[in-house]
């Protein structure tokens, strides 16, 4: 007999039919290498490439932190049938569902035992079997729903999302760092001496790719210009998150498993041994993050274009 469940990823509904629900969503938790992104922070840490693996530990961060946050939305919206909620749900989609679960008083639809979404509501219940009622299990739920939250506006905030669209299209990066000093001019376009500059910010580890941006006031405009962006990071940062974020896969799959059926006493969770760990990351800072500096394209220089009439230009080049 055919089953049916409904579900909703972010706003929007499906219903999946399958024969048997919960064993196609068994076999695909069992299925989910939890240890996959350690095993790629491993391989780059001993890489002998260091610009490379730097570069490659990014992707992995941006990737490892693409599949949490993917687990994360199907155990809130669909933990009975993770397998299509993450199927069905785009990047566009889960940034719009990151972003509604960190806003005030938000009306996510979902099917646990809770009055309102939040990071906090949804890490104690990942962590409910967890060392129950005990001082580790209220600093557990704390730390983490303290890193996702944190996590969450790197994985919204739009120069991340360019500079992981960079790497893993086609590759469309510099790789390396940045650094930004200022000083007072004594004359108007000439340089202030070296001793004379303060250091704002520097990485030896970055990346640099285009950003392609509208530009023109009119609404639905094809006119484009690109900016060049720089993103300073450092690499034991990314490092540290890597293993963070790996962690946290491992446990909210854990928590899928249970809500599916599975006993507690076979699923493990990891966390940091010191709470100081979760901290640690971010101890990691090159003073300036981003950079964009480039022409200055103002929208008075620019021809605003439609679809329409830039799809008769081409039929006129064509004919011509």
């Amino acid at each position: 007999m055919v089953q049916n469940s409904i579900f909703i990823v972010n706003e929007e509904p499906y219903c999946i039919w399958e024969i048997d629900i919960a064993e196609r969503n068994s076999e695909f938790l069992e299925g989910i290498d939890t240890k996959y992104f350690d095993y790629l922070l491993d391989v780059h840490i001993e890489s002998e490439d260091e610009k490379r693996a730097a570069i490659a530990l990014r992707a992995t961060l941006h990737h490892a932190m693409e599949t949490m946050f993917s687990l994360l939305g199907a155990y809130i919206q669909a933990p009975n049938c993770a397998y299509a909620w993450i199927a069905k749900c785009s990047n566009k989609e889960l940034r719009q569902l990151v972003k509604n679960i960190g806003g005030y008083r938000n009306e996510l639809h979902t099917k646990l035992n809770i009055e309102q979404v939040s990071w906090k509501s949804v890490s104690k219940l990942i962590f409910q079997c967890y060392k129950p009622d005990t001082e580790r299990n209220a600093q557990t739920i704390k730390l983490f729903s303290s890193l996702w939250q944190k996590l969450a506006h790197e994985f919204i905030d739009m120069n991340h999302v360019d500079e992981y669209n960079s790497i893993k299209h086609g590759f469309r990066v510099r790789s390396g760092g940045f650094s930004l000093a200022v000083g007072l001019e004594h004359e108007y376009g000439v340089a202030p001496p070296n001793d004379e500059m303060k250091m704002i910010g520097s990485s030896e580890h970055g990346s640099t790719f285009f950003k392609i941006e509208s530009v023109g006031a009119l609404k639905k405009n094809r006119s484009i210009r690109s900016k060049r962006t720089s993103i300073n990071w450092k690499v034991e940062k990314v490092a540290l998150l890597i293993q963070l974020v790996s962690m946290s896969i491992t446990n909210v799959v854990s928590a899928l498993k249970i809500a599916n059926g599975a006993q507690s006493g076979t699923c493990q969770f990891l966390r940091p041994e010191e709470d100081a760990d979760f901290e640690k990351p971010w101890s990691y800072s090159p003073g300036v993050t981003s950079c964009n500096m480039d022409f200055i394209i103002n929208d008075n220089d620019v021809i605003p274009t439609t679809r329409k009439e830039l799809l008769e230009k081409l039929s006129e080049y064509k004919k011509s």
